[in-house]
């Protein structure tokens, strides 16, 4: 049952039927190098609370018009994909794990997500990336993108 105080984690939690995880095989640390999880707005505003916002940028997610989802991209900002992967990958581990401050992709990506299991409606991904469509971020949202200069007051 969707409760008014449910948080915007427990509400993607509820609908992806992902839990929160800390795995360090190889492959979910392979995640780390191929791209950044993706935030939402709130885990985005936290890294930029926390004095990390040099390694954010001004992105586009684009899968949803890749996969016939969506007519358009979503715009956000997220964490800056460097040539060895998630600027946030040190010595093999994110160094944010230990901080509270994983992007919510990140805390519940796993290993056993394989395209057999693939539902998008159910995607990590894409219910991260609404939350930045979500009307009752707007607020949020518009800080963040006024802390980048997209937006002027």
């Amino acid at each position: 049952m969707n409760d008014i105080s449910e948080t915007t984690t427990e509400k993607i939690i509820r609908i992806t039927g992902r839990e929160p995880v800390a795995c360090r095989c190889a492959s979910c640390r392979n995640q780390c190098k191929r791209a950044p999880c993706l935030g939402t707005p709130q885990d985005i505003w936290a890294l930029i609370e926390a004095g990390y916002e040099d390694k954010l940028a001004v992105t586009a997610w684009c899968v949803g018009m890749a996969v016939g989802k969506l007519p358009f991209p979503i715009p956000m900002v997220q964490v800056i994909h460097t040539s060895d992967g998630c600027v946030f990958f040190q010595d093999g581990l994110c160094e944010l794990h230990d901080r509270g401050l994983k992007p919510t992709e990140g805390r519940l990506s796993h290993h056993t997500l394989t395209e057999e299991s693939f539902d998008f409606s159910k995607s990590l991904a894409w219910n991260v990336a609404r939350e930045w469509l979500n009307g009752k971020n707007v607020p949020l949202i518009l800080r963040i993108f006024d802390k980048f200069g997209i937006i002027g007051k």
